[in-house]
Order: structure tokens, then C-alpha cells, then sequence
């Protein structure tokens, strides 16, 4: 089956090519779809913009990722994947930097592992000091790598003191309670977090006061669970430290570890032990060739000795077609199997191949490896070539038209239909100048 392409993101540089695709509800533009990678950025934007460490950026990239791929279709019954407020992660599309966009894309599809499947990750503004194990919050979500642990990172850079108060009748009618005048700390979790009160209208679930006071009152007022709390005649005063629920990556702690010398890698095997950061389950035993032009990266497939020739006959033969000239060489990547195929670019296992900017991503054995390598070169020149995003219709149906494919016919009939009325020069003009 010739491979596929997703839509590119709305505000994607015009070098890149789509990654997987995801649907975000913005709050001006609707559904948009946008690559997972720049989906990432517009997340680190919203979530971590004022990290300066790029190790602590590039750990907070691939913890964003890792949430966003166990979390795709959160909101699938109203026809997206994530909205932009921090109910999935905060997304901040017209907040993007070129550093974060960058820092998305060096990490691009590197997610956090756990024997072999997809971990659950979280993270958090400011830990205190030590992060909270997962169930300490979420018995749900309990995990042996989502533990607590402690944090001396976070601390050196202070830590954090806050206080807020709360008039007993907004208390009492956030609580949905008659009337409250009296709050304590009744217990604690392991990691120090208030778990549960005491009032004289009796006990109180903190995670439930810190959900209710935050709908009504705002989150930015209780910032933790990391407090005491004391009444005065008129209201509840909390005394706190940290930010946030606690659970996993601690921002604040990232950063200094980044600041300290710390890698990527580093940091979250310190947050989430017993994982492993990569595109798949499992490391792939890469070994790197090149041709002319087009750099291969092998890992032991049946017909993986094909594969170089006829990429640099593909390429060439694209430039051609097009009347484009790839200004950076091609790399191929051939995974050893379909499932690592799957993992590392998220992707069905009925989709042979799928090309992001100028890598070509390749399952093991590829019927019709001629013309699939045919097609996802054209996507490598276009994308290489184009000034803007090139609209999804508009570079499957040149693909398809240019390779022989059969993959999305009715894009390639409309193609059809504009080459016969302007040439194909001019459709690919148009293709590269990003106009619908």
C-alpha cells in the first residue's frame, strides 16, 4: 500500500512535513489538525515557555508527547483529540517560538516506555521538594514509576510560599455544605500532601475542597496541596508551598537540573524511574549507509539491501517530475518490524511508509517498494521546496499522480483535472506556494 501523509500544522515551519496528526479545538479558529510535533510546541508555549535550560525544554517536550499519545481522543465524542486548556494541557498556538518549536522537533516522537507499552506521565509547576506518588492523588492512576521521590532541584531555586484565604460561606458553598467556621489538617499522604480535613461539618476529602474552591475561586489560589490550614471568625486560612499537583516532572526541578548539567535523559529517569525514552518500545539496532545523496538507515530487514539504489532513482526521478531540486538529502529509515513501525511514528500498521520533512519512515517489507519510495519522495521535494504548509488534497494527489499511486484517488482526480487545466508546472507552483 503506497504510504500516506497527515496534514500539516497551522502554524508548521514551511521545511516540515506533517508528523501524526491530531485535532485541537482552539478557541478562535475551531478544529484545527496539526501535527503532533507542532502540537507539542504549542503546548511547551502554554506549559513551560519561561524554561531556559533546552536539556529541561527537551525533557518537558517528550513528557508532553508522552501525555498527548496516552491521552489522544480524550475528547473523541465531540469530534477532536485535546482542547487547549490545561483540562488536557495548555495550547498556546500564537505563543510559539522558534526555540520551542525546535525543541519539539529534536525530540520528534521520543516518548516515555514502560515494560514495553506507553507510559502515563504527568508533571507539575513547583514539587516542594518532593513530587507525590501518583495514587497519592489519583488512586487510579497509580504507577510503580510515578512514585514519590525527592527533589533537592527544586527547593535550591526556593520554595515557592503562598498563601490564600477563603471566606467561610464560599468555602461552605463550593463544598455544597450549609455552613463551615472551623478547618484543619486531619492526614496527610505519604509525601507530606494534605489527604484529608476536619471541619466542624465533619471530614472533607482535600482533593475535593482543592477541585470545588478551584472551579469557584480559581486554580491560582490553593496552588498545592502542600499546606496548613487554620480559621479565623470569617475564613479559612491556607498556608502552603509548591505548585500544582505534584505528581511526576517537576518544572522548577527540570530546570535547575538542566542548569546543573543535567541531559534530557537525565532528568526524566529522575522523575520517572524504570522508564525508557525513545520512538519505540524497544532500541532499534541501526546501521547507518549513503548513497549519493540519500542517507539509509538499515536494521536488518529481508530487502533492505533494495532499498538504497532505488531511493536515489526515486529521488532523482521526483526531482524530475516536479522540476524541484531537493536542497538536503533524503534519509531513509526501514524499521525491523511492523509493531516498531507503529510505535515509533504512531501510525496503523496498514500504512507502509510516512514521510516527515525529508525522513522517509519505512515498514520492513514494502510491497511495491518502487513505487512507494517514488511517492514519499515527492513528498520529501515539496516539502523541502515549499514556502508554506502545501495543502493535504494538493500534495497526495501530485504524489499520488506522480508515482502511479492509487492511495487517494480522489485527490488524484482533482490533480488530474488541474494539471489538464494549467499544467503541471503551475500545479506545483501552487502546491509549493501553500494555496489551496
Amino acid at each position: 500500500m503506497v504510504a500516506t501523509i497527515r496534514t500539516l500544522a497551522l502554524m508548521a515551519l514551511a521545511l516540515t512535513a506533517a508528523a501524526q496528526t491530531v485535532r485541537v479545538r482552539l478557541a478562535k479558529e475551531g478544529v484545527v489538525s496539526a501535527a503532533m510535533e507542532e502540537y507539542v510546541a504549542w503546548v511547551l508555549a502554554g506549559e513551560a515557555g519561561g524554561m531556559k535550560s533546552a536539556e529541561a525544554l527537551k525533557a518537558m517536550a517528550i513528557t508532553v508527547r508522552s501525555y498527548a499519545r496516552v491521552n489522544r481522543g480524550r475528547h473523541a465524542g465531540q469530534g477532536f483529540d485535546y482542547c487547549e486548556t490545561t483540562h488536557c494541557q495548555d495550547a498556546r498556538a500564537g505563543a510559539v517560538t522558534e526555540r520551542l518549536r525546535a525543541a519539539a522537533w529534536e525530540t520528534e516522537g521520543v516518548t516515555l516506555w514502560y515494560q514495553g507499552r506507553p507510559a502515563m506521565v504527568f508533571y507539575t509547576g513547583h514539587c516542594g521538594g518532593r513530587t507525590a506518588a501518583a495514587g497519592e492523588i489519583w488512586p487510579n492512576a497509580a504507577r510503580p514509576y510515578l512514585r514519590s521521590v525527592e527533589d533537592t532541584y527544586c527547593v535550591s531555586a526556593g520554595r515557592n510560599m503562598w498563601s490564600a484565604k477563603v471566606a467561610w460561606d464560599e468555602l461552605a458553598a463550593a463544598l455544597g455544605l450549609p455552613e463551615i467556621h472551623g478547618l484543619e489538617v486531619a492526614r496527610r499522604t505519604a509525601s507530606g500532601r494534605a489527604w484529608k480535613l476536619q471541619s466542624d461539618a465533619g471530614p472533607i476529602d482535600a482533593e475535593r475542597l482543592h477541585l470545588r474552591v478551584g472551579r469557584v475561586k480559581g486554580w491560582n489560589l490553593l496552588r498545592s496541596r502542600n499546606y496548613d490550614v487554620r480559621g479565623s471568625e470569617t475564613q479559612a486560612i491556607f498556608e502552603g508551598s509548591g505548585t500544582g499537583h505534584g505528581v511526576g516532572l517537576c518544572q522548577i526541578g527540570a530546570e535547575q537540573r538542566g542548569k546543573a548539567g543535567q541531559k534530557a535523559a537525565e532528568i526524566l529517569a529522575a522523575y520517572f524511574p524504570g522508564t525508557r525514552a525513545g520512538v519505540s518500545a524497544q532500541e532499534i539496532p541501526w546501521r547507518k549507509g549513503s548513497g549519493e545523496r540519500v542517507e539509509l538507515w538499515l536494521s536488518g530487514t529481508a530487502n533492505e539491501q533494495q532499498v538504497l539504489p532505488l531511493a536515489e532513482h526515486a529521488l532523482a526521478l521526483a526531482e524530475q517530475k516536479t522540476g524541484l531540486r531537493a536542497p538536503k538529502g533524503p534519509v531513509v529509515k526501514m524499521y525491523p518490524s511492523v509493531g516498531v513501525f507503529r510505535d515509533a511514528t504512531g501510525e496503523k500498521g496498514t500504512v507502509a511508509a510516512i514521510t516527515r520533512g525529508r525522513v522517509v519512515h519505512m515498514q520492513p517489507v514494502v510491497a511495491g517498494l518502487e513505487q512507494t519510495l517514488l511517492h514519499e519522495m515527492v513528498h520529501v521535494v515539496l516539502a523541502l521546496n515549499a514556502k508554506r504548509p502545501v495543502p493535504l488534497w494538493l500534495e497526495e494527489g501530485l504524489a499520488d499522480q506522480l508515482s502511479g499511486g492509487r492511495t487517494h484517488p480522489a485527490e488524484r482526480a482533482r490533480v488530474e483535472k488541474l494539471i489538464q487545466a494549467q499544467g503541471l508546472a503551475a500545479v506545483v507552483a501552487r502546491a509549493v506556494s501553500g494555496r489551496e
